[in-house]
């Protein structure tokens, strides 16, 4: 079953982005999304963070296409 994971990346110009995945644990899911050359650089990859995504954050990604399906 397929879960919505949200990353971030903290700092200046930092960022967010959602996966839809196979993941079962956010190691996972972050190790998914940079083998899909997902974040800006390796740094940004080393130093993301994230969670299961709640319903309003995934309805906030839906609405604007922002979600990536790996």
């Amino acid at each position: 079953m397929k879960k919505y994971w949200l990353l971030n990346v903290c700092g200046v110009g930092g960022y967010s982005l959602m996966v839809h995945s196979k993941a079962q644990t956010i190691d996972e899911a972050l190790c998914q999304a940079a083998e899909a050359d997902l974040f800006n650089d390796e740094i940004d990859a080393e130093n993301a963070y994230g969670e299961e995504a709640d319903e309003h954050t995934i309805k906030h990604f839906k609405e604007n296409n922002l979600i990536h399906e790996l």
